[in-house]
């Protein structure tokens, strides 16, 4: 004979990591001048961009490029220049094997970055950090309701979170900004952006408009006596619609990522004005909550036994987007023998995460700091540059945990002389975190019934043992709770409760 129960299934998952990797990425620039002159490197930066990631058995190709920028002089050494270099990258992963159906997001992240000078060529090298992950879906068929008479039920109340919907957009976010005609700029180098989301609206007609913030960094060459090198910084507005597909959520959480930045210079010597076109990606996901009520054990306290079988599964719970940024300032304390700053031109900040804790809604992260200056002397008019590794340590407002995905940038960097041998560097460190929280627990898929030992009274009195719950004292004696409470007012009605250890329990059943 059957149990009557009834079933529903429950979207389990689980979280899919593909084992990283570290590697080089190469790449070449040319340099105009001639093979003869003298060239000095003073910085070189790198940016990736992952494409694609495809899995087949326990293999993830992960593909995409790395861009590379370097600032230097050649034959008039006065006159700093930009060159620009990509290297593409295909990496194989491992997975474990029946996971590759999943859809994996690949990430990277540059450790650093190198630049040296061969016949005429700069050859641009990056130490990259590839990774992916991917969130699988699992339904389990649980049980939710036990109807047999005498059935004592234990029910649990999973808070579940699907991604029901979403979708990307990618654009071009273009501003235009006036420059000091003190600055007597010459010439746009290069520049970096970073985005962060403020808003999000919209979403029931099938479509999501994000918006936020771009912060501009712009490095130009200049004719302004020995400053031949300044930077910008700007804001630009951004707003980008996104149209979703799936269905709509309870709510709606968006990304947005800048993957490239180009700036020229127009007009007059003296009215100069900088165009800017940012390379945006976003992305939007519509989430949906959902409490769901499921049988975490049954037993019978009358008639034939009642038993359960199950599995544990993971669910997921939620989905953490956050961006925030805290400050921060670095001492660089140039080494005896270094010519001695005059005038700070720039300095350029590269965080490197090495480790990660969480702890009281803060996140605590361990950086590497490379820090490069760049500055004029007394005694010439050539720039020189100083670089230094630094550790560092920010707790980080933010529900993010270490096995998130955790991107450090470096933001409004502000150099400033201190003495001939030394500066200060203030900047915002960004921490953008991406991740999904999984619950666990048991749940029952099946519910048999078998006959019970022949009915015996039972008079006892009981001493709880480590952990036990009042459920734990019900099911031993098969008694339903209204029993066992009837006997002893000083339990809890709380079924899940831990009772204290020892605690003394009546149990009587005729």
């Amino acid at each position: 004979m059957s149990v009557r129960m009834k079933k529903e299934l429950i979207e389990g998952g689980m979280q899919l990591r593909a084992a990283p990797q570290q590697f080089a990425v190469e790449a070449e620039a040319a340099l105009p001048g001639g093979l003869r002159d003298e060239v000095r490197l003073f910085y070189t930066e790198a940016q990736a961009e992952p494409a694609q990631a495809e899995a087949v058995g326990n293999r993830l190709t992960v593909s995409g490029r790395v861009n590379f920028r370097a600032l230097y002089a050649q034959g008039d050494l006065t006159r700093v220049r930009c060159a620009e270099g990509s290297g593409d990258f295909s990496r194989v992963l491992t997975i474990t094997p029946g996971e590759g159906s999943a859809a994996y997001t690949p990430h990277c992240e540059i450790t650093s970055a190198t630049a040296r000078v061969f016949n005429g060529r700069l050859l641009l090298r990056a130490e990259i950090n590839v990774t992916a992950q991917a969130d699988a879906a699992r339904q389990v068929n649980a049980v939710t309701q036990v109807e047999e008479d005498g059935a004592q039920v234990l029910s649990q109340t999973l808070e579940l979170q699907q991604c029901v919907g979403g979708g990307e957009s990618s654009g071009l976010i273009r501003g235009e900004f006036e420059l000091a005609p003190a600055l007597q700029v010459e010439e746009a180098l290069f520049a970096g952006a970073d985005a962060r989301v403020e808003d999000i609206i919209g979403g029931a007609d099938g479509r999501a408009t994000v918006t936020g913030t771009i912060d501009l960094t712009v490095c130009h060459a200049s004719r302004m006596p020995g400053r031949p090198l300044v930077y910008t910084q700007h804001s630009m507005p951004f707003e980008q619609t996104v149209t979703l597909s799936g269905e709509m959520g309870d709510a709606l959480s968006a990304s947005a990522q800048t993957t490239d930045a180009a700036v020229a210079l127009e007009g007059k010597e003296d009215e100069r004005i900088l165009r800017a076109e940012v390379s945006l990606k976003v992305g939007v996901q519509a989430l949906r909550e959902q409490r769901q009520s499921v049988v975490a054990d049954v037993f019978a306290s009358a008639g034939d036994q009642l038993i359960p079988s199950g599995e544990r599964i993971a669910y997921r719970s939620a989905s953490v987007n956050e961006q925030t940024a805290e400050s921060g300032r670095l001492q660089m304390i140039l080494p005896e023998g270094t010519p001695r700053i005059k005038t700070v031109l720039a300095a350029f900040v590269q965080p490197v995460l090495v480790g990660a804790s969480a702890q009281g809604g803060k996140l605590n992260a361990d950086m590497l700091l490379r820090a490069t200056l760049i500055y004029m002397t007394e005694d010439s008019g050539i720039p020189v540059a100083y670089t230094a590794e630094e550790p560092a340590r920010m707790a980080f407002a933010a529900d993010a945990q270490p096995e998130d995905v955790l991107t450090l940038s470096a933001l409004r960097v502000e150099p400033s002389a201190v003495a001939g041998d030394r500066a200060e560097i203030r900047y915002v460190i960004s921490l953008r975190a991406e991740g999904t929280r999984y619950g666990q627990a048991f749940v029952v898929t099946e519910v048999a019934q078998e006959p019970a030992p022949a009915a015996e009274s039972v008079l006892a009195m009981y001493r709880t043992q480590p952990d036990e719950r009042l459920w734990d004292v019900m099911k031993r004696y098969r008694l339903p709770r209204e029993s066992l409470l009837a006997l002893n007012e000083q339990l809890t009605a709380d079924e899940e409760e831990t009772l204290p250890e020892g605690t003394c329990v009546i149990a009587y059943k005729r």
